[in-house]
Parts: structure tokens; sequence; C-alpha cells
């Protein structure tokens, strides 16, 4: 391995008409606000300090031979987030710059100073004219990987711009970070001539104190050891990162299938990290029927997915990289699946056997009650027909009410019992069955939330001044969805009416007897927020009809109410502790008849 390390400054280093391309396999642009800031903090005690230098961290690159060109072609494999940063400093500089020409208070000779400064500038740092072939073209100084190149180019050419994916979002930030910078540097300026000589000693920091240690390497084997090394094997990076870089060099003989994986990450990894780790181990759990390790999702991955690339045996014929391409493609498709599901989005074509109200389910139990934890079994479940999909959903939402939000067991049997069961459905969808699941989880219900437990712990349930009382929201929606049910005699099955689905933004918790009554309450102080003396009503029936009401006048409400059942409520005389105690029995003893697993 050769190595040849140098002690330079960033602005010497553009200097050597060095050209950096980052490679598909690094990760995209990543700095956060936070770390943009640390940059700019360092750069403002240089200003302060003209004599003081501060280390940016190492540049890794090596060469490459561009054909018909004599030009140094690097290929970046770490520094992308420092130089990245830097150009859109001098990008900023220059429109400060550009915007300098249109004052009247600058001489000739002053503005002919600004156009020479914007030109060094493009020539330093932005734009290098090459000759293949004796052709002239202009090409960046800096260009980014593939999913960021076009945003970054808009930027560089002053095009308008509008981010697509989160590595788009954090340039786009740091780009408005710097600006600020800058402008708020300008604004301390009596004159335009001052401004002038203040962008100037800008760019003088980053030509002279902003330092890094830019290290050639002979080879790509060598400069990534180094990189390793250096990152000890990914601190800094997250795992969609590695597991990008080591797909896409395990397919470096076989160009079509590298191009076309490289496409596949570049949409896997369009969002946030965190999301996409959360994806990974969504996925992990519904194929293996286990949690990835908490520090090693990445080995762990590898292992599951692409072991030849766990124990260094890449693919060596065409078949062998096009299964590993398939691989990709195979998180590909069930990243897309994911973003749905975590959106409450159905994953299905809509068909009619699968009532909307079916569909609506998934948005209750993912992002309304935020039930994060049966993600991998419904990731796994998306191979079911859409109907056993649906009836799975609606198992697991009335199941997790019951036993988790009301009765406040723990939830690692769950992830447990639902880890385990996804690869059951991912090894034979088309024979698998329910009837075990439901069995499991009935049994559950019997020994943690019986009728007892579930009763009582749903008449704890509280009115939160507050909080968004999602509980009782969901419990009295669906109530009110059952209630066709019960007043038809409660013949088999608990049956829902799928004919309306209930907004959960417009349902609000009503107080029966009021808050803030106009003539004193009939309960006691106690029992104002409790379920015995609550209901729902839509926001324009509770805001602008019923208020804070006597009962007596709310009644009427109550019988015209779209919801079910406040037209049993609206059959009481008088509203005392008595009246209120029947109220409380007929919620929790129906929602022990609904709230059930068969």
């Amino acid at each position: 391995m050769t190595i040849t390390p140098s002690y330079i400054a960033i602005g010497r280093m553009f200097e050597q008409n060095f050209l950096f391309e980052v490679p598909k396999y690094q990760r995209y642009y990543a700095w956060e606000p936070e770390q943009v800031n640390d940059f700019i903090k360092d750069l403002d005690g240089i200003l302060v300090d003209s004599e003081k230098d501060h280390f940016f961290g190492g540049i890794v690159c090596v060469s490459k031979k561009v054909d018909g060109s004599t030009r140094q072609q690097k290929e970046l494999i770490d520094g992308q987030q420092r130089l990245t940063t830097s150009i859109l400093l001098i990008i900023n500089l220059i429109q400060k710059y550009e915007e300098l020409l249109s004052s009247d208070t600058l001489s000739d000779d002053d503005k002919g100073i600004i156009r020479s400064r914007i030109d060094k500038l493009r020539e330093k740092y932005i734009n290098y004219n090459d000759e293949i072939n004796r052709k002239p073209i202009v090409v960046h100084k800096l260009v980014l990987s593939f999913a960021d190149k076009d945003f970054f180019e808009g930027i560089l050419n002053n095009r308008p711009v509008t981010p697509t994916r989160d590595s788009h979002e954090k340039i786009s930030k740091a780009n408005q970070l710097l600006e600020k910078f800058v402008k708020v540097r300008l604004a301390q300026c009596a004159a335009d001539t001052e401004k002038i000589d203040v962008l100037a000693k800008i760019e003088h920091a980053l030509q002279t104190n902003c330092t890094v240690i830019f290290m050639d390497c002979d080879s790509r084997e060598s400069a990534y050891k180094l990189f390793q090394v250096l990152n000890d094997r990914g601190t800094g990076l997250n795992e969609g990162d590695l597991l990008k870089s080591k797909t896409l060099e395990a397919l470096e003989d076989f160009p079509e299938e590298q191009e076309q994986a490289q496409k596949c990450w570049d949409e896997i990894l369009e969002e946030d990290p965190s999301k996409v780790e959360n994806f990974l181990r969504t996925y992990y759990a519904s194929y293996c029927g286990k949690r990835a390790g908490r520090a090693s999702l990445y080995d762990d991955f590898l292992k599951a997915f692409f072991p030849g690339s766990f124990e260094g045996e890449l693919p060596k014929a065409k078949d062998e990289a096009v299964a590993f391409l398939f691989k990709v493609q195979d998180l590909l498709a069930e990243i897309r699946i994911y973003r749905k599901i975590t959106a409450g989005e159905w994953p299905y074509p809509e068909e009619q056997s699968v009532t909307g109200w079916d569909r609506n389910r998934l948005q209750v139990l993912v992002k309304f009650l935020s039930y994060d934890i049966t993600l991998p079994l419904l990731l796994a479940a998306t191979k079911l027909k859409q109907k056993k999909y649906a009836e799975l959903v609606h198992t697991l939402e009335k199941f997790m009410f019951r036993y988790k939000t009301v009765c406040n067991n723990p939830h690692q049997v769950l992830s447990e019992l639902y880890n385990k069961e996804a690869p059951k459905i991912r090894y034979d969808p088309q024979n698998y069955s329910l009837s075990g699941l439901s069995r499991a989880l009935q049994t559950l219900l019997e020994e943690k939330a019986d009728d007892e437990k579930f009763k009582l712990g749903l008449k704890n349930l509280a009115y939160q001044p507050s909080g968004g009382n999602k509980p009782l929201r969901y419990f009295f929606s669906t109530l009110c969805d059952y209630y066709r049910w019960h007043e038809e005699g409660e013949n088999g099955k608990p049956k829902a009416n799928k004919e309306y689905i209930i907004n959960y933004d417009n349902v609000t918790i009503e107080h029966i007897d009021s808050q803030h009554p106009q003539t004193g309450n009939t309960l006691s102080e106690d029992s104002i927020n409790k379920l015995k003396n609550l209901t729902i009503l839509s926001k324009t029936d509770n805001g602008s009809r019923v208020a804070n009401k006597p009962f007596a006048e709310k009644k009427e409400t109550y019988r015209n109410s779209c919801y079910r059942i406040n037209q049993g409520l609206a059959q009481y005389d008088t509203w005392q502790l008595s009246e209120a105690t029947d109220w409380e029995n007929h919620l929790v003893d129906l929602g022990c008849k609904i709230f059930v697993v068969r």
C-alpha cells in the first residue's frame, strides 16, 4: 500500500487543480445542521484570529484515469462532507460579490476587482477547462454521486432546484446556514468597500487556515482500507451507507448489474438515515424471525441476505451477479411497501372484497395508535391475499388496544410473537392461516388482559386536558362502529358497520356533565374526567351546540348525533351519579364483547 500524505490548506489543495468525484459506493451528503454550524464556528474562530489554523480531518482519494484527458481526476473516498460544504461556502461568496456589482457606491475599479475575484474563485473551486480529443469541455472540480449530482450542480450554476430526497434537504439546509453566516458578517460592515474586504477575508481563511491531511492512494483497495481504518469500519456512517458500499463493491466486475443496484440504493437511501435503519431492522426481523443486534445490524444483515459478501466470496459469474442484484431489488421492493405501511397507506390495489373501512384500519393501527411493534408482521403479511391482510390488521388493532394500551402489559412477548410469525407467512403465504396467531393472542388476553382487568383499565381511562386523548377517541369510535351489531342483538361475532368511516380528526371528547358548567356540576370533581362522564361528538357539535350547557339542553344534540352510541345516552332523563355509573357499565361491558380475538 502506497500512500502520499500531505498537510495542506483546502484552498491550496484546489489550486493544484485536483478534480474530485464521489464514487457510487459512497454515501450521500449527510451533514446535519449541527455539523455545518461547527464548520461555521471554526471559520469564525479563524476570522477572529488570522494566525489560527483549524484541522478539518482527512481527505482520502485515489487517482482515476480519464480517457483523452490529462487532468488529475480523483475518486473521493473520504472527505465528501468537508469539501461539499467548502464549495457551498465559495458559492455564497460568489453570490455576494455578484450582488455588490449592482452597488451605486462602488467605483468602476472596485467592480473590476470584484469581477476578477469572481473569475478566480470559479476557476479555483468550481470549474475546470479541459480538452478531450481536441474538444474543449468544462467540468466541475467536485462532482457528487449520482443521486446528488444534478441537485448540487443546480446550486453551482445558480439554477432553481427542488429537494427530492433527504440528502438534497441536507445540502439545501447547509447552503442556507452558510448564506446566513456570510450575510451576518456583511451586515456588520458600514460600507460596500468593507464588504469586499470581508468576503476576501473569508476566502483567505479557506485558502490558508482550513487544513486537511490529503492522502492520495495508489489503488482503490488501499484507499478503502485506509478509509475503514480512519472511520473504525463505519463510525459516523449509517448501516444503509455501509451496505450500499459493500454490495456495489461486490458487483465491481459486472458493470450492468452494478449500475442497476446503484439505482436501487439511490431510492432505498433517499430518506433520513434513521428511517432507513428502522426499515432495515423491520425487514431483518420480518425475514429472520428475530431482532438484529442493537450494535450489529450491519453484520447481521450481511450474514442474512448477502452471506457471500460477509465471507469475502464475491460473485464470479454472470448468473451469480444477477442473483446478487435480485436481492438488492427485493430490498427496494420491500422498502416501497414499508413506506406505504408506515404512512398508513393500503399496500394493495383496491378491490371490492375489501372496503374503504377495512383499508382505513391500517391508518388507525400504524399512524393513529402508533403500534410500530407490529411492522415486521405487517410487512411480511403483504404476501397474503388482501382480504386476509385486512383481517390481520383489524385483529392486531383491537388486540393491541386491549392488551397494551388499556391493560399496560409489557411488549417484549408481543415482539417475539410477531417476529416469529412473520417468516411463517413468507415461507408459505398461500396456505398460511391466521388461526394459530389468533389462538396465541386470545391466550395472552386470558392470561394478562381478562375482562376484569380490561374493565378496570377502561374505568381508569381519563380525559387529559392537555393531551390528544387518542385512547378515548379510539375507544368510543370503535364502539360506534359496532353499535348497530349491539342494537340488533349482538348475534354471532362482533360485526362492524363498514358503511361509514369515522374521521378521527373530527372526533372530540365530550363531557356530559360539563367541565365549566353554567349552573354548577351534578357529579363530584373526581368524576368529571372519568369514562362515566364522557362520550364523543364532532367538533362542530362539541363547540357550538353543547358547549357548557346542562344535560337537559344537550339531549337533543345527543339524540341527533352521527355517532349512534349517543342515542342511548339521550334516553336518560337526568344526569346524576347513578346514570353516570350505569353509562360507564354499559361502555365497559360493550367493550369486553367487542375487543376480542376470535
